[in-house]
């Protein structure tokens, strides 16, 4: 018998719709709610009737996250044998080799947990106190279902701060390594994961990637916050030069080393520079590429960012076009969540009337289908961008 907590009257339409959080104002506050250990196991009753299982924890702002809408669903091994095989059926319809996001949190169903997977090579991120609370069963699961090499655990997000979770020094069980291996529309990627954000690998991009570079056949192309080179050396396939530019060396040496090993060395280079600083150094000497690609880190990581962050993809933006020449493409990519659609489209429009230059919106992209969205859960939906065509 797990503790009980209940819905308050009024708060119970959009949860018992599916929606899978509970915030704190919209539980019952008792002794109970006073006394459970962060990331309890709890089930949760609407009309004294059962209507979820999931875990709690009061000092968050999402209260409650559930795991099952079977209140008779043990939490236990085999729950999460179930959900990885589930998520693993998924990825098989989508993907021949096993270099995806495997585990994408609620629309998962397993809150505060991402997993990528790298062949035999898990990369796990686990976020919130209850998922914490149930890594023995989580690791057993995977050891069942996968028998990985390598379960890399990166819990170094700051997210796990909003759950009073402590930012800890990534580890590993099984085979210990320094670098891995990503394979990516038929280019080989050199990463180091130890050194490396997130999982090591922001494998959201991959059709985007695949798109632009189709797209970039026989032309030059520039590549923005690029990281360790996913779109660059995908595109230097069919380009006929492409620049990277990151101001991480580090980020940038796993390019370079990864250009070597498809033998790419030839038709691109890397700088480490502020983006800014080299844009306006470029726009300095008049130079223009037939497309310039911008991915840059998240602007906007809370509301309160929202404005200024704005600001700053209007202003990363109308430095760009003035370097895409006439008949070229534009690339642009938002991975903050409070970043809507709109805003980007917004903050696009705005660019192209200030440098008078007529663009046309080839193609909204998003993640994935490996980053699937809960249908209710907005959060899930992270990733948006447009290919823009210039006249």
């Amino acid at each position: 018998m797990l503790p009980t907590l209940s819905i308050l009257p009024g708060y119970h339409k959009r949860f018992l719709q599916g929606y899978p959080w509970l915030y704190a104002n919209e539980i019952s506050k008792s002794n109970l709610t006073k006394e459970l250990d962060p990331g309890a196991l709890v089930m949760v009753t609407y009309l004294d009737q059962p209507v979820a299982t999931g875990y709690f924890n009061r000092h968050s702002l999402i209260s409650f996250r559930t795991l099952t809408r079977d209140p008779l669903e043990p939490l236990d091994v085999h729950f999460f044998i179930k959900r990885l095989e589930s998520a693993l059926t998924l990825r098989k319809q989508f993907y021949s080799q096993p270099f995806y996001r495997l585990i994408h949190a609620e629309a998962d169903s397993l809150p505060g947990l991402i997993i990528d997977r790298f062949n035999d090579v898990l990369v796990i991120q686990i976020n919130t106190q209850g998922m914490q609370k149930l890594t023995p069963f989580l690791l057993e699961a995977i050891q069942s279902v996968f028998s990985p090499s390598t379960i890399y655990l990166k819990n170094d997000s700051p997210v796990r701060e909003l759950e009073n979770l402590p930012i800890k020094e990534p580890s590993v069980i099984g085979k210990a390594l320094e670098y891995l291996t990503v394979v990516e529309n038929d280019i080989q990627f050199i990463i180091d994961i130890k050194a490396s954000q997130y999982s090591g690998w922001f494998v959201d991009h991959r059709e985007n990637r695949k798109m632009m570079s189709e797209l970039s056949a026989g032309k030059t192309v520039i590549d923005y916050f690029c990281y360790s080179g996913g779109f660059s050396l995908q595109a230097a396939k069919f380009a006929c030069h492409v620049t990277g530019v990151d101001a991480s060396e580090s980020a940038l040496q796993n390019a370079r080393q990864s250009a070597h090993l498809n033998q790419l060395t030839e038709k691109c280079d890397f700088v480490c520079k502020d983006v800014f600083k080299d844009m306006d150094e470029r726009i300095d000497k008049n130079q223009l590429f037939d497309i310039v690609i911008l991915d840059p880190p998240a602007f906007v990581k809370s509301k309160k960012d929202l404005m200024p962050g704005l600001k700053g993809y209007e202003k990363l933006i109308n430095k760009a076009l003035k370097l895409v020449s006439k008949n070229g493409f534009l690339m642009i990519a938002s991975c903050s969540y409070h970043v809507k659609e709109i805003d980007l489209k917004n903050c696009l429009s705005r660019a192209l009337h200030k440098n008078q230059r007529m663009g046309k919106i080839i193609k909204t992209f998003f993640a994935g289908p490996d980053h699937p969205s809960h249908p209710l859960l907005e959060e899930s939906n992270y990733l948006k961008g447009f290919l823009v065509f210039l006249d």
